[in-house]
C-alpha cells in the first residue's frame, strides 16, 4: 500500500467518524485525530473525559477508556486495510490509574502486525505525561 492510499483512507475514516450521529461514542468522547504516521503504522488521538463519563467514584468510567482504544485501533485499521467494517476480534485493556473528569486523554497506538484478515495493535493512553492505561487488540 502506498503512503497516498494510507493517507486517503485515514482522511475518509475521520470524515466518516465526524459524520456519525450526535450521540456516537466518538462525539461523546470529543475524539480528535492528532497525527498518524505511515512509516511506523501508528497514530495519536485525543479524547475528553467529560462529566458524561463520570462513574460512581467521581472518575472516568473504565468503559470509556476501552472505547477510546477501540476507536483508535479501528481508525488505524481503516488506514491500513481496505475495509468498510472491521470488527474488533479481541481487546485487552489494562487500567493503570483513574482518569479525572475534565482530563484530555491521548491514545497512542501502533500496528504490531497487519495481515489480510487480522491485524494486531498495541496502545498506551496518557493524561499529560502519565500513562493511565495500555491495550492490545
Amino acid at each position: 500500500m502506498s503512503r497516498e492510499t494510507f493517507e486517503a483512507r485515514m482522511e475518509k475514516r475521520m470524515k466518516d467518524l465526524k459524520q456519525n450521529d450526535e450521540h456516537s461514542i466518538f462525539r461523546e468522547l470529543q475524539g480528535e485525530l492528532i497525527e498518524y504516521d505511515y512509516d511506523t503504522k501508528s497514530l495519536d488521538m485525543a479524547f475528553e473525559a467529560t462529566e458524561f463519563h463520570k462513574n460512581g467514584f467521581g472518575i472516568m468510567f473504565g468503559g470509556s477508556l476501552v472505547g477510546m482504544f477501540d476507536i483508535a485501533f479501528g481508525t488505524l485499521t481503516a488506514g491500513l486495510g481496505d475495509y468498510d467494517i472491521a470488527p474488533t476480534a479481541q481487546l485487552t485493556v489494562n487500567f493503570l490509574k483513574g482518569v479525572a473528569t475534565g482530563s484530555r486523554v491521548i491514545v497512542r497506538v501502533e500496528a504490531v502486525s497487519t495481515g489480510k484478515t487480522l491485524m494486531n495493535f498495541m496502545g498506551k493512553a496518557y493524561v499529560g505525561e502519565e500513562m493511565v492505561g495500555s491495550a492490545m487488540g
